[in-house]
């Protein structure tokens, strides 16, 4: 009995002395792992200024010419509401021009209404410009042109600038989970391509801007084109290229280009310096990039697409504007499952008219508030 008691002292004295000795042990010694550090985003400098157009007593600040990149053209517009419960949702406008014209001032000029219908339901609204491409004329030097790399240049400067502002949410007190865009004609496209394309975000780029989502929750896209995947337009305007091909020798694009003396414009915005390049694989590649009907799918954006009358007068407007890109745009969203709205003006031939009636502002309102 002695021994026992003997035994069982010996081994409660061992566990006080471990215990005791624990706080020593090289487990217990090992530092936690620190925080994980907060990125520290630089505020941005606004020079605030008088909007361009009557804000009819909205509490608005507006702050012009905003860089965003290093191009030249890398600037935009951008009107903030006050006195607003929280951070607000954001509308970017893209203009248009054919992506070698057009300006950020063109929303202030034609828009107005827009931008007071948005900003009295406190969502902020941004106008940009981007990079424009330069189309050699007949004896120009494409080969220089087609390394200017084709509208994809021009977009991407616009996904730039739709990460910029979601890099600077806190300067511009913006909701960056509520973002919408929609421009006109090329400004509707790019919308599109933004619109449909996966998330852009590079996680692990070294410029911080680029580290952020390019995705959005609506896009609006009036006077559009279908997809810059220009060799499929052959398919999306058949029904009207059908009745001219004698005319025009053909109905595939790069023979209705030639026929309209369109060739260098045809090359410029696929980036390539001759025909023969259009069937290589790299801009195969390339045209799959900027193709907004194929890259779309049911977890998208939803949709506002609204064309205007075309007439043969002008041939170049009924090929970038006909209501058959809207008609495109509008059947592929339904068939991947899509939410789209949709309307085709004064084309008794090509119906499309929503039966909701609703505008484009309303349409991009409800899907970021």
């Amino acid at each position: 009995m002695l021994n026992f008691r003997r035994l069982t002292l010996l081994l409660a004295c061992a566990g006080l002395f471990a215990c005791s000795d624990s706080s020593d042990s090289p487990a217990a010694s090992t530092p936690l792992p620190p925080e994980p550090e907060v990125e520290v985003r630089p505020p941005l400098e606004l020079a605030f200024s008088d909007a361009p157009i009557a804000l009819d007593g909205i509490d608005t600040r507006f702050a012009a010419d905003v860089r965003y990149g290093d191009g030249e053209r890398n600037l935009f517009d951008i009107y903030l509401p006050q006195n607003c419960d929280g951070p607000t949702p954001l509308v970017i406008y893209i203009h248009g021009g054919g992506f070698t014209g057009g300006d950020k001032s063109s929303a202030h000029d034609r828009f107005g209404d827009d931008i007071r219908e948005f900003l009295q339901s406190c969502v902020a609204y941004a106008t940009i410009n981007y990079f424009l491409l330069s189309v050699p004329d007949a004896d120009g030097d494409i080969e220089a042109a087609a390394e200017q790399g084709g509208v994809l240049a021009s977009m991407q400067d616009s996904a730039r600038a739709l990460q910029f502002m979601r890099y600077h949410f806190e300067s511009l007190n913006l909701d960056v989970e509520n973002v919408a865009l929609y421009g006109g004609s090329a400004g509707a496209g790019t919308s599109l391509w933004l619109g449909t394309h996966d998330d852009m975000a590079d996680p692990v780029a070294e410029d911080p801007i680029l580290r952020e989502s390019t995705r959005v929750k609506a896009v609006g896209a009036l006077a559009t084109q279908a997809t810059y995947d220009l060799i499929d337009w052959e398919a999306v305007l058949l029904p009207i290229l059908a009745p001219f091909e004698a005319v025009l020798g053909g109905t595939d694009i790069i023979t209705v280009s030639q026929a309209i003396n369109n060739t260098n414009y045809l090359l410029t915005f696929l980036g390539v310096s001759s025909i023969e390049a259009i069937e290589t694989p790299e801009n195969e590649a390339y045209r799959a990039s900027v193709d907004m009907l194929e890259l779309m799918d049911s977890g998208d954006a939803p949709i506002y697409v609204h064309n205007f009358k075309t007439g043969p007068d002008d041939l170049l407007d009924m090929f970038l504007h006909h209501g058959l890109h809207a008609i495109a745009v509008y059947d592929r969203a339904v068939e991947v499952g899509l939410e789209a709205v949709g309307y085709v003006d004064d084309e008794p031939n090509f119906p499309l008219q929503d039966p909701s009636g609703e505008g484009h502002v309303s349409f991009l309102t409800r899907h970021i508030r």
